[in-house]
C-alpha cells in the first residue's frame, strides 16, 4: 500500500503540475522564430475554404456568416461551405437566402455525424487550405491570416487558433471552466513551441487539405484525431495565440456535463480507433500525448488509490492526517452544493472544479465502456 500511495500521488502531481513545469523548462531550451503578418504577401495567399457543420442553428447562423465574410482575407480566395446535418428549423433557408456567392450549403436530409459531414465536405473541396470552425463562435478579423502565415513552412500540417472565453464571471461554475481553459491553453502553447500540439481547438483551426486523412465517421473528437493523424504522418501541428475566436463559457452545469462526458469518452475512443497513437515508432510526440491526454483519463483512479492507501496506512500519523484531509476536502465539496457560502472559499472552489472534472472523467469512461458514447453527439 505504501508503494501504491507514492506512485499514485507522484502520477497525479506529474499530470497536473509536473508536466507543465517540464514543458516550461524544455521551452526555454528550444528557440523557434516567431512569425508576424508584416512579411505576408497578400497577392500570394492560398485559397481557403471555411467548413462549417451545423444542425438547427437558425438563431445564430446569419451572424456567424456575416462574421466569417468580414474576415480580413482576399474575397476571391475565401469561400464558405456549410453542411446542414438534418436541420429541422430554418437553418438551410437562411443560408440559401444569404446574399453571397461565396457561401454554399449541402443539405443532408438524413441524420449523420459531425465527422461524416467533415469527410463529405473535405472530399468536395479543392481549396489548398481548410479552416474549421463551429457556429457559435465569432472570429477576430485577422484570425485567418495568423493561421495561414504558418503554411509557408511545408512541415506544418495544421494550426490551431486560440479560443477566448468572454464574461467568465457569470458564476462559480463558469469561472471554474474558464480557469481550466486558461490552464489548457498555457500547456498547448508550450507543447507547440517544443514540437506539436496533440489536438486543436475545434472552434478555430486550419489545415492543409493535402495532409488530411479521412477519419472514421463515428469519431467523436475530430479535432484531435485529424491533427494526430497528421503527426503520425510526420507533420507538425502548432498553436497560434493571435488567431482568435470568441465564445461565452457555459454556465449550465448539465450542458457542460454532457459536453465533457462526450469529450472524455472521445479520448478513450481515440485509442480504439487509432492504436498507432500509442506506438513509439510512429507517434513522435508519444510522451506529450500520454502526459496530456492519457494520464488525465486515469487521474480519478490515482485519486481513489491515494485515498484507499492512505486510509489503509492510517495507523501511521502522517498517513492518518493525509486521509483526514482528503475526507474533509471531499465533504466540504459535497456540502458546498447545499451551503453556497462554502463555494466562496477559494480552496473549496478550486477543489470543487477539480473534482467536477474528475467526475466527468469517470462518466466519460463509463459512456465509452457502455458504448453510450455513440449516442451522445448532438
Amino acid at each position: 500500500m505504501l508503494l501504491v500511495f507514492w506512485i499514485s500521488l507522484a502520477s497525479l502531481i506529474f499530470t497536473f503540475v509536473g508536466y507543465p513545469l517540464l514543458l516550461i523548462i524544455l521551452s526555454k531550451l528550444i528557440s523557434r522564430p516567431s512569425l508576424n503578418l508584416q512579411g505576408l504577401d497578400h497577392s500570394k495567399l492560398p485559397e481557403v475554404e471555411v467548413i462549417l457543420i451545423v444542425r438547427n442553428v437558425s438563431s445564430i447562423i446569419e451572424a456567424k456568416l456575416k462574421n466569417l465574410l468580414a474576415i480580413d482575407y482576399p474575397m476571391d480566395k475565401l469561400k464558405i461551405s456549410i453542411v446542414s446535418d438534418q436541420s429541422s428549423d430554418d437553418t438551410v433557408a437562411i443560408i440559401k437566402n444569404f446574399d453571397s456567392e461565396r457561401v454554399s450549403c449541402i443539405e443532408n436530409t438524413y441524420k449523420s455525424t459531425k465527422s461524416a459531414c467533415l469527410n463529405q465536405a473535405i472530399k468536395l473541396s479543392n481549396a489548398e487550405i481548410l479552416m474549421m470552425t463551429d457556429a457559435r463562435q465569432t472570429h477576430e478579423p485577422e484570425s485567418l491570416l495568423h493561421l495561414v502565415k504558418h503554411f509557408k513552412n511545408p512541415k506544418v500540417g495544421a494550426v490551431s487558433g486560440e479560443l477566448i472565453l468572454l464574461d467568465p464571471d457569470t458564476n462559480e461554475f463558469s469561472q471554474g471552466m474558464d480557469a481550466y481553459w486558461q490552464y489548457e491553453k498555457f500547456i498547448r502553447a508550450l507543447e507547440s513551441k517544443i514540437a506539436s500540439v496533440p489536438g486543436v481547438t475545434g472552434a478555430i483551426y486550419a489545415m492543409r487539405r493535402a495532409d488530411f486523412a479521412k477519419i472514421p465517421d463515428q469519431t467523436l473528437l475530430d479535432d484531435v484525431l485529424i491533427p494526430m493523424k497528421m503527426i503520425l504522418n510526420g507533420k507538425r501541428v502548432i498553436f497560434e495565440s493571435q488567431a482568435i475566436a470568441f465564445d461565452i463559457p457555459s454556465d449550465d452545469a448539465n450542458r457542460e456535463k454532457i459536453r465533457k462526458t462526450r469529450t472524455l469518452a472521445g479520448n478513450w475512443q481515440l485509442l480504439e480507433l487509432e492504436p498507432a497513437l500509442l506506438n513509439p515508432f510512429k507517434n513522435k510526440i508519444l510522451f506529450q500525448f500520454i502526459s496530456h491526454k492519457v494520464l488525465r483519463l486515469i487521474s480519478p483512479l490515482f485519486l481513489f488509490l491515494i485515498l484507499l492507501s492512505s486510509i489503509a496506512l492510517s495507523g501511521n500519523h502522517l498517513f492518518g492526517f493525509v486521509a483526514a484531509i482528503q475526507v474533509l476536502g471531499y465533504s466540504l465539496v459535497l456540502l458546498s452544493r447545499y451551503i453556497p457560502i462554502l463555494s466562496r472559499l477559494p480552496l473549496v472552489n478550486i477543489a470543487r472544479s477539480f473534482l467536477t472534472l474528475m467526475w466527468f472523467t469517470i462518466l466519460g469512461f463509463w459512456a465509452f465502456f457502455s458504448r453510450n458514447h455513440l449516442t451522445i453527439w448532438k
